[in-house]
């Protein structure tokens, strides 16, 4: 099997994202890279006809992100990634059933203001046809912290066709949401999760590879949202969600690099599932197109179908209080297009990158699963700009 041209591997790997897989075909590595991306993400302002109370403008979020890593020797490498967010906006809160024009949605009624800021550092060694990397973090926001860390390897045939890939991570979160006294939320509460994973990529050919993994989160302790209430018969109750969570998710990417056009197809395929109930389809479709030397293109299109929640109801009007119950819409049975737009300029040590989505939801989209009137489902667009240098 011949070596993969460099542009056949930039154009086969990029985007793929279990550990290890971008350096997969890597034709040189570079000593040291630093990146740096700015995004603007603006959720579309709820509709008056269904606005019950409360500002219909959404969030919008502003995101500063970077990422640093050089090569200590030729066995370790360290990295260093931060993230900054300012978001603001209102936020959905809980649904009215109106006999006559059906379910309006109460939103919060003052703006939210909010910043987060993270920090994770890694550390990763090769040994042979091994790699590893151990990393740990914190993420801190107004009224949420996290501390998390990581472990994930990977193993490569001497051949280079088969890479072997396995993680774990664990995160220990603390909940400390705002004006608890005033509405009488829960003043602090935490929440564990826990993760493995394991994937495979294969080499199909010196123009094809594929990748498949599979990932089970166990998640304990307040998962309700301390921010969501739910209208039952009359009376509103804040949201209330089992204290345990299970998910499981397959993913499967294929690329496939075509000579005559100079292009790459990427598809991928995730399933997830978890015990709330919840099953969710996310298909995605990108074309690389290169354009001379320095420019490559990247149309996209994102289809996702999901099903709602067991305990996912917008309003339980005259019926039976359950145990659990929640109407937040991101539990709810909807589906959802995404379309996006890449651009790259890529120089000798540098790459700049642009991309451009619009995101639709609605509850036509969803290939199956109950449905309701869901009147927060989100429609967005978001931009970002990126700036990479690689030397050595």
């Amino acid at each position: 099997m011949r070596r993969l041209s460099r542009t056949a591997s930039s154009l086969l790997v990029s985007s793929l994202s279990l550990p290890g897989f971008t350096e997969l075909l890597a034709a040189e590595d570079s000593s040291n890279e630093f990146q740096y991306r700015y995004t603007l993400y603006d959720e579309e302002p709820l509709p008056q006809h269904v606005l019950a109370q409360g500002d219909p403008d959404r969030y919008r979020i502003k995101s500063q992100q970077f990422r640093f890593e050089r090569a200590l020797n030729e066995r370790f490498t360290l990295t260093v990634e931060g993230i900054h967010e300012s978001m603001s906006g209102s936020s959905p809160w809980y649904v009215i059933p109106d006999p006559v024009v059906g379910p309006l949605q109460v939103m919060s009624g003052a703006t939210i203001f909010e910043t987060r800021d993270e920090v994770r550092l890694a550390l990763g060694v090769q040994n042979d046809a091994f790699k590893h990397s151990v990393s740990a973090g914190y993420s801190t926001e107004n009224d949420y912290d996290a501390l998390f860390a990581a472990y994930t390897g990977e193993y490569q045939q001497s051949n280079k066709h088969t890479t072997l890939s396995w993680g774990v991570s664990y995160s220990d979160d603390r909940l400390s949401p705002t004006d608890a006294d005033m509405f009488g939320r829960i003043a602090h509460a935490n929440k564990n999760s826990a993760s493995v994973s394991f994937g495979l990529t294969r080499i199909l050919n010196r123009n094809a590879l594929i990748q498949s993994g599979l990932q089970i989160t166990y998640h304990k302790g307040y998962l309700s949202d301390p921010y969501k209430e739910m209208w039952i018969n009359g009376g509103v109750f804040f949201d209330r969600r089992p204290d345990q969570r299970t998910t499981f998710a397959w993913s499967t990417r294929f690329r496939q690099y075509f000579v005559g056009s100079n292009a790459a197809l990427h598809a991928d395929y995730r399933y997830y599932n978890d015990d709330w109930g919840v099953t969710a389809h996310t298909l995605d479709l990108v074309w690389n197109q290169p354009l001379g030397d320095f420019f490559e293109l990247a149309p996209s299109v994102r289809y996702y179908s999901q099903r709602a929640a067991d305990f996912y109801i917008p309003a339980i009007t005259n019926g039976q209080q359950p145990d659990y119950w929640s109407s937040d819409y991101r539990l709810a049975t909807y589906g959802a297009m995404r379309y996006r737009l890449s651009a790259n300029w890529r120089a000798e040590i540098w790459t700049l990158t642009l991309n451009a989505d619009i995101y639709n939801s609605s509850e036509s989209l969803a290939l199956s699963g109950p449905h309701f009137d869901t009147p927060a489902l989100v429609d967005f667009w978001r931009i970002s700009l990126g700036w990479q240098i690689s030397w050595q």
